[in-house]
């Protein structure tokens, strides 16, 4: 389920989320587990409550949430590449998609948990019948 960088593994029009509108966020988690993919979390949010800052680390605390990561896991997984120890890990990796005219997504993954988040970007695109 790991999505190298910059690399888009999932079908671009995955998962469109039918109630997502103009003026929210949806974020989804889904967990890799014995074969099959599991959505353990569908949330929308107003889109003026989150900053794309406030949206990536909200990403990767929901990845860690749902990997059952220790403190250890969660404070490593946040340094940054400069040498030395302690070492990084687990290391994220992230991928930017349209799913549909008018959506960005951004997705972050780590071993078996991916997340991500659906914003409308152009509101006179999203949805429109042409």
């Amino acid at each position: 389920m790991l999505l190298p960088e910059g690399v888009g593994t999932m079908d671009e029009r995955y998962m469109i989320c039918p109630d997502l509108t103009c003026r929210e966020k949806c974020f989804r988690v889904q967990r890799y587990e014995e074969g099959n993919l599991i959505e353990t979390f569908h949330e929308h949010v107003p889109s003026y409550r989150l900053s794309v800052d406030s949206e990536i680390e909200t990403l990767r605390a929901l990845i860690g949430q749902y990997a059952g990561w220790n403190a250890m896991f969660i404070l490593h997984s946040r340094l940054n590449d400069r040498r030395g120890g302690p070492s990084r890990y687990p290391i994220f990796s992230s991928h930017i998609a349209y799913p549909e005219k008018g959506v960005i997504r951004r997705y972050f993954s780590s071993t078996n948990v991916t997340a991500w988040v659906d914003s409308v970007i152009m509101p006179n695109e999203f949805r429109s019948a042409q």
